[in-house]
């Protein structure tokens, strides 16, 4: 996903606002029963994805070198990073040229890590969750749409967001703003997209206009229910959204998402707690990201800022994950955009905060 430019006021960017609109001045939630909900759709997921009840395809295996890195000084830490303990932190890299541009993340029950990449693949990174070291490995899968065709090109193939449960992987893709689900589960790289949700670029409820690079970054199943966010910020908030039982994404559903007016991309839910990262780049200052904690019934709570000094980049993925000591671990992973100038980091951290 590109970087956003801010203007400087403050000593701080102000978003030079993407879209045009209001937040919604009520929260209306949905009953349950009329948000969508993978349980009752699995079943029908699963054979429109894997029509032919085929093998898991064809996935490319490769080696990925990990060289630790710091994060930073440790006065500097001590200020801005006070919820989370730093774990470690890798630069990741490997010969396929299709290996980059890693955004939405999650921890799988084996406690590897999947990620999707915005040229249209899910790459799946070795993870060792007792030792906290990726393990080397890793294997690449082309996203396919409906037809069975690998998608290609930005206009069909920039995935961004993802989460993944009962081996559904759900991903959000911007310029064509829509939502599909992958039984990656269930035949790996065969799987073929099977729609769920798709965003008008003027959503009614409240009006908005997304364009094309402000779309669904983040995806998040919480609770049972899809939720999507914007990369984009609206009267200080990121405008967030339920998606309905008929696929309809609702964005006066839910309260959007304070960032300190850095935008929302990407959200990971853990027992109906919500962990977001908000990042927005300054041609001065670079990378500032923002990595906050969203409990029921409670204020939210920031758990880190990240900015120069500490080592910094396009940070685009968080996840979430319980340990068996019931400590929370969380992850982060750049977008490197292919770009030699760009680093794909992964973090990783313990909740204290």
């Amino acid at each position: 996903m590109r970087s956003l430019a801010f203007g400087l006021l403050s000593g701080l960017a102000i978003l030079v606002a993407a879209c045009k609109g209001a937040a919604p001045e009520t929260v209306s939630p949905l009953p349950g029963e009329e948000a969508w909900d993978l349980a009752a759709v699995r079943s029908e997921l699963v054979d429109a994805s894997c029509p032919d009840e085929v093998g898991e395809g064809f996935q490319l295996s490769f080696l990925v070198a990990a060289d630790a890195v710091a994060l930073g000084a440790p006065d500097r830490i001590e200020k801005t990073v006070t919820g989370l303990s730093y774990l470690g932190g890798w630069a990741l890299s490997a010969t396929p040229a299709s290996f980059g541009g890693l955004s939405g993340l999650k921890v799988m029950p084996s406690g590897d890590l999947l990620a999707v990449s915005d040229a249209g693949a899910l790459v799946e990174l070795g993870f060792d969750q007792t030792a906290v070291q990726p393990t080397g490995e890793a294997t690449l899968s082309f996203l396919r749409g409906g037809n069975g065709e690998m998608l290609t090109g930005k206009a069909e193939a920039d995935s961004e967001g993802l989460d993944y449960a009962d081996g559904i992987a759900l991903v959000s893709f911007e310029r064509d703003h829509r939502i599909a689900a992958f039984a990656y589960g269930v035949c790996g790289s065969n799987a073929r997209a099977v729609p769920v949700s798709s965003f008008a670029d003027r959503p009614e409820t409240p009006a908005l206009s997304i364009p094309g690079n402000s779309g669904p970054e983040a995806l998040m199943l919480r609770d049972g229910q899809l939720v999507a966010g914007l990369e984009t910020v609206v009267d200080g908030r990121s405008p967030v959204a339920v998606v309905d039982e008929a696929g309809v994404p609702q964005f006066a559903a839910l309260d959007w998402y304070q960032g300190e007016r850095l935008p929302l991309v990407g959200f990971d839910a853990l027992d109906g707690v919500v962990y977001a990262l908000h990042r927005a780049w300054n041609p001065l200052t670079g990378n500032s990201l923002l990595v906050t904690k969203h409990a029921p019934d409670e204020e939210p709570v920031t758990l880190a800022r990240l900015s120069r000094p500490l080592t910094v980049d396009n940070f685009e993925g968080i996840a979430v994950s319980q340990r068996p000591d019931g400590s929370t671990r969380l992850f982060l992973i750049a977008d490197d955009n292919f770009s030699d100038d760009q680093q794909t980091l992964l973090f990783a951290f313990e909740v204290t905060g």
